[in-house]
């Protein structure tokens, strides 16, 4: 392979390493700007509840089945074009919002998560094959620790532009983080990766086989279990404010994004010395706690106990799934088991937003928070029935999947 081998150095922290953290970051807030508000935006602009609906679910599928494909494609062809490629579509489709009809707005959100599909996945790759095996806990932590902290402050961001200015301030941000990410992208050498696996003269491109990484599928699952309580704070908990009266909801995320710092600087280096059963068990518990503190809150100290309880939860379990799910797939499918994982959190954010909506629809916000326990109940339930397996035989994960579903 050519170029500069991206694990011939044991440390974690290089300038690669802190400047694909500093470009994900980049790229997830400008993503995360547009979440919470460009539902309210298609509404503004004549949308019905319906089709500012399928602005969040249309872009979740697009995104999956880019995902499985990129996947596939990071372990066998050149990253960096793939990644300036995803970006410049985030980025065309942003800026087109401002000029669109709300049809032609879930037309081009659609096409919008081709390149969010593109980008993340490439950079989870990137991110997997610079962080040296034994510290893969540590290094896909702080890797997820900027998706989450972009997940978090985002959204406050976001709501307080638009609240004061209008949607297209918030677009124009988004774009400029963007572009700020693709420059910063050319100080960022990516070596050539061209994978050919033992025993084959020739590799096809696509292989249909080859979308998904099977060793990831577990972890996978767990994730999207996890992913669709998330889904519902992330995208309908400013509209639960306004149902239980409470204007500053958006504090919120400053208690989710502090208590996800504080679990950075053990969850890591606790995951590669004693494994993710100490780290999940805990952290699926605290989340259980904090959305049912959640469904009931009507004060600011109420909303902020949540978020510590949820963004602990949070912080210790989605990193250590997507670092358990790179650890089981070989060094050639890093790619695919990145593609996979986040591809289950795309179906958790397409299933959740028509699920939770619905709910919230029937019954109230709230209802929808205290239904929303049940998927993390469920994923303790699936990660007990499979470490008791584990200790009782040497079940392989993808048979226990295949007998759970």
């Amino acid at each position: 392979m050519q170029g500069l081998n991206l694990k011939s150095s044991d440390r974690l922290w290089t300038k690669r390493y802190t400047l694909i953290l500093i470009i994900n970051l980049f790229v997830y807030i400008a993503f995360y700007l547009l979440v919470p508000t460009l539902p309210a935006f298609a509404k503004q602009i004549g949308g019905s509840n319906l089709q500012a609906s399928l602005v969040v679910s249309g872009f979740s599928i697009s995104s999956l089945i880019c995902r499985a494909v990129t996947g596939n494609l990071a372990d066998k062809v050149n990253r960096k074009p793939l990644l300036v490629i995803g970006l410049f579509i985030l980025a065309l489709c942003t800026f087109s919002y401002m000029f669109l009809p709300i049809s032609a707005v879930i037309v081009v959100r659609i096409l919008q998560g081709v390149g969010w599909g593109m980008s993340s996945t490439v950079i989870a790759a990137v991110v997997s094959e610079m962080v040296p095996g034994k510290l893969r806990g540590e290094g896909m932590g702080y890797y997820s620790l900027s998706m989450i902290i972009s997940m978090s402050l985002a959204p406050i961001i976001a709501i307080m532009v638009m609240n004061s200015y209008k949607f297209n301030v918030v677009a124009a941000f988004s774009i400029i983080l963007v572009g700020v990410a693709m420059l910063l992208l050319q100080l960022l050498k990516i070596p050539h990766n061209k994978v050919q696996r033992v025993g084959h003269k020739k590799e096809n491109i696509i292989v249909l086989r080859d979308l998904f990484e099977k060793r990831a599928l577990f972890p996978s699952f767990l994730c999207f279990l996890l992913v669709i309580p998330l889904c519902g704070i992330m995208s309908y908990i400013m509209l639960y404010g306004q149902e239980i009266k409470l204007s500053n909801i958006w504090i919120y995320f400053i208690g989710h994004v502090s208590m996800i710092l504080v679990t950075r600087s053990f969850v890591g280096k606790l995951f590669d010395r004693k494994g993710h059963a100490v780290v999940i068990i805990p952290g699926a518990i605290s989340m259980i706690i904090g959305l049912g503190i959640l469904s009931y809150v009507h004060s600011v100290t109420t909303l902020v106990i949540s978020s510590l309880f949820y963004g602990f939860g949070y912080g210790a379990v989605q990193p250590s799934l997507q670092a358990w799910a790179v650890n089981r797939s070989p060094v050639e499918r890093i790619g695919a088991a990145n593609g996979t994982f986040l591809s289950s959190m795309d179906l958790s954010f397409t299933i959740g937003s028509i699920v939770l909506s619905l709910i919230a629809e029937i019954k109230s916000y709230a209802i929808m928070y205290r239904f929303s326990d049940i998927f993390m109940v469920v994923f303790l339930l699936v990660y007990g029935f499979r470490l008791l397996k584990e200790k009782n035989s040497n079940i392989n994960d993808e048979d226990l999947l295949e007998n759970v579903s």
